[in-house]
This record gives structure tokens, sequence and C-alpha cells, in this order.
């Protein structure tokens, strides 16, 4: 059986790419739902006491001037562990869940609003196809993917100003839009100033990135831009890099990073050395490593774009291909510096960047390779055949579909049957520690002894010992004065906890 798409339009194609969306937005699905299993562990008993004892800012103002730790200068996280427990009960479990939820829909909408800048015409399931198929490729390949969205403590430092900042780019590219036929509200500016440099308070490697990209943006506007637009575009690229250079400053002269001591403080030229190393090794690593879903990442775009070219009258100059060519070859010498513009941090602060720093770095290769494949998928629009046309669409469409329809269900199979009941056993077994624990606190007794877990993703549980940080917040967490965890045989753990009142 053959058939060649004559028009994109055509019901059978919009129906295609309409399933294949629904695959994608599936597998975002089952992330954003593993996040009702998350529970307080570590870092979150801490935050969660320091904000609810007065309000968000006040809790953000008060850490940030006392510089006890490293993490102080970060501003922005702990105000949204504010705002998440301001929400009251199984609030956790809703921000996790929302996250999630934010990142697909921003991803989306950056979709739309640069093919919309662009001036391409193709319907909305494209976006979400798309926009999802970055979210899902991004989040197979990630490292520690329990630290990154699960533990809310690391996803408010490390995933919050990924999703916040695709708001940001998708509002960023709107209003880029809308000045290329007429100057902007004055408003717009001040907007996406404070925006920026909120997003920047989560943590220095995705300011470090935006700040480089956005510099290298600003100089190619400044180099190729044509005047009305050209201004316009720099006066919002303007504001966006001082909010995110605002931003940085105040993570870098934070009282945090003055009383920091370092025994050896490596030169700029040391940094820049092992940046730039790391992330050769990361995405040289990542090639190894995920050879399939990179592929398939560059195939989808590839296959979507070409198959959309043949059924359009849309063609491209000489010089547009040569344009064309020229991103092809540069863009993964972007991609490495903005990697490693986000590496930096880590190599000043501790070496290699940990597992759940390197997700920024995982989605900006995601991006440049999925970039790549729809450029090869214009480029190849020259590519004509003598005969053998319809088989070849035929062809197109098949791999198509299987790759956007079968191997995200594929993925969202792997992900739920992985992850479903751990998390879930998990959850329902520190639900147990939590009831007896408030049990007792509200009998009167103050020093508890409870069941110890075991630590899961490299993350801290409560310890034997009253003393270790994780227990006096967990204590103060609970209104008692001290909680030690002991060891209890699996078999009789939920005999102790589930004790009748």
């Amino acid at each position: 059986m053959q058939f060649e798409i004559k028009n994109y339009k055509k019901p059978f194609f919009h129906t295609i790419i309409g399933i294949c969306a629904v695959a994608m937005l599936s597998v975002m699905g089952v992330y954003s739902y593993l996040g009702i299993y998350s529970r307080y562990i570590a870092d979150d008993y801490c935050e969660a006491v320091r904000v609810t004892r007065s309000s968000p800012i006040s809790a953000v103002v008060e850490r940030y001037q006392a510089g006890d730790w490293r993490a102080a200068n970060r501003y922005s996280n702990l105000l949204f562990v504010g705002f998440s427990e301001l929400i009251g009960g199984n609030n956790m479990q809703i921000t996790i869940v929302s996250m999630v939820i934010i990142w697909t829909v921003g991803l989306a909408w950056s979709a739309y609003e640069l093919r919309k800048l662009l001036g391409i015409n193709w319907t909305n399931s494209m976006d979400w196809f798309l926009g999802a198929a970055l979210g899902v490729f991004s989040l197979l390949q990630a490292p520690n993917l329990f630290q990154i969205i699960y533990w809310r403590s690391s996803m408010m430092t490390h995933f919050a100003p990924l999703v916040f900042g695709t708001l940001l780019l998708a509002f960023w590219i709107r209003q880029a839009r809308y000045s290329m036929s007429q100057p902007l509200f004055w408003m717009t500016y001040p907007l996406i100033f404070v925006a920026t440099f909120i997003i920047a308070g989560f943590s220095e490697p995705p300011i470090t990135t935006m700040v480089t990209g956005l510099s290298l943006i600003m100089l190619a506007v400044w180099v190729w831009g044509a005047p009305p637009v050209k201004q316009r575009f720099l006066a919002l690229l303007a504001w966006t890099f001082t909010g995110a250079v605002l931003g940085l400053m105040a993570l870098v002269f934070s009282p945090a990073n003055v009383n920091l001591e370092k025994d050896v403080i490596p030169g700029v030229l040391d940094i820049l050395r092992d940046s730039f190393l790391y992330s050769y090794i990361f995405i040289a690593d990542s090639i190894r490593v995920f050879p399939i879903p990179s592929l398939v990442s560059a195939l989808i775009p590839a296959l979507l774009i070409w198959l959309y070219l043949q059924t359009t009258a849309l063609e491209f100059s000489r010089t547009q291909k040569r344009f064309l060519w020229m991103i092809v070859f540069f863009a993964p010498f972007i991609m490495w510096i903005l990697i490693a513009a986000g590496f930096s941090p880590s190599v000043y602060g501790q070496g290699f960047p940990v597992e759940r720093m390197r997700f920024l770095a995982r989605t900006i290769m995601t991006f440049t390779i999925m970039l790549e494949g729809a450029l090869f998928g214009i480029l190849a629009q020259d590519f004509k055949l003598r005969s053998g046309r319809s088989y070849v669409q035929s062809f197109a469409v098949v791999l198509l579909f299987v790759l956007g329809l079968i191997y995200p269900l594929r993925a969202a199979v792997t992900v739920y049957e992985n992850n479903y009941n751990e998390y879930r056993s998990r959850a329902a077994l520190w639900d147990l520690r939590d009831a007896y624990i408030i049990r007792h606190a509200d009998l009167g007794e103050k020093d508890l002894i409870i069941p110890a877990f075991s630590g899961v993703y490299k993350i801290k549980e409560l310890d034997l010992n009253p003393d270790h940080w994780t227990n006096r917040c967990a204590a103060q967490y609970y209104g008692v004065d001290t909680i030690q965890a002991v060891s209890v045989p699996d078999d009789y753990i939920l005999e102790y906890l589930s004790e009748q009142k």
C-alpha cells in the first residue's frame, strides 16, 4: 500500500501528528504522575521549617543575610519552597506534579512562538509534539531523575529554573515577534527584567548559561540585525541581560560566598580549561551511552520537517540555505560553549558537576540534536527522486509514526515499571512513619525513636545520631526535641509503625 501526501492539511497526516503528540504527552504524564509519591527527605525538612517560621520572603532575606552555608546565596529556590508550603496538605506532591506539567506547556508554547516568529504555518499539534519530545528525550537521559524532579529541595534548585526559564523564553519570543511590527508596551521591559532576576536566584549554572547565551544572541543581532527591528530586539535583550547579570552578581557577592573558605581558589584560565574539558567529556559520553535516544531525537524533527516541506510551496533562497548550513556547523560549538558555561560554577566550587547539575546540559544537548535534525530536514528538501517518490514519502510517514508513537509509549511503560512500585512503597512507609511521629508527638513525647529508612539516590535519610543536621531539622518540623532513627528488620517495620493508639 502506498500513498502520496499532496496536502499538508490532509486529515490522515494531521491525525498521525496528533496521535504522536498524545504519545509524547503521555510520557510526560507518567513523569508528572510519579510526583504524587514524593515525600520530605533531608533538606526538605530544614527548608520547610525555615519558611514556616515566618513568611517566605522573610525566610529568604534571613537566610541570605546570615550566609551560614553555601546555598544561602540562592534566593529564589527557598522563596518558591515557601510558596509551595502555603498550599497546605500534599503541597509537595502538588508542586512536583505541577512543575512537570508547566514545563511541558512551556516547551509547547516556546515551539509555537518560535515557528510564528519564523513565519511557519502548521497546526498546534506539531508544537505539542516537538515540545513534548524535547521534554521526553531530556528526561529519558536525565542523570539521577529522582534528585532532579522528585526531591523538592533539589528540584527547586535545578529543575525549577529550567521550567520558569522556558516560560520566559516563550514570552520573550512572543514580544520579539510583536516588536517586528510595532513598539512594545513599556511595562514589558521591567517585567522581563524582574522575571530574569528571579530565575537567576535559583542556582548558578542556569544563570551563567543564560548570560553566555544572551551575549551570543546580542552579538548576532548587532551584526546581522536591520533597523528598526534591530533596536527593538537589542532593547529586549538589554533588559534581559541586565536582569541576568544583576542576579548573577547577587549570587556571587552574597554573604554566603564571603564566608566560604577554600583552600585553593582556581584561576580564570583553569576554570575555562576545565569547563570546556568537562563539557566535551559530557557530550562525548552522552553520545556513547545514549546512541539510540540521540538518533531518534534527531530523526523525529528531520522526518517531520522534511514531510512538511514536501507538501508546501515553501522555498529557500541560496543565501538562506548558506545561512542554514552555517547554523548546522556552528550549533555544536555553541552547545559546547553553553554547557561549559553551565559547568563553570561547579568547576569553581567542586570539580566535575554532580548529576543533578547536569540536567540543564542534557536539555541543551537534546535541543541541539533536535535542531540539527530539523535543519537537515530543511536542507534535504532539494533531494529529488526521479521515481518512487510516493514510496519514500510512505516510508517516511511510517517511520515517523513508529518513532513518534511506539518509542515514547515504550518509554512510558519502562519509566512506569522501573519506578512506580519503588516510589509507591516508599511513600506508603513514609506516610506510616509520619503518622507514627505525629501520634507520639501529640501524646507529649519529646524524644522519639523511629525506624530508619535507607537513603535513596545518594540522598541522606534520618540518622542514628539525633544531633545530625537532618534529624535536628526533622525534630523541628514535627515539634519535638529529638528524633533518632534506628535499624528495624524489614519484616517488623510495618508492625512497629502500625501500633494501636
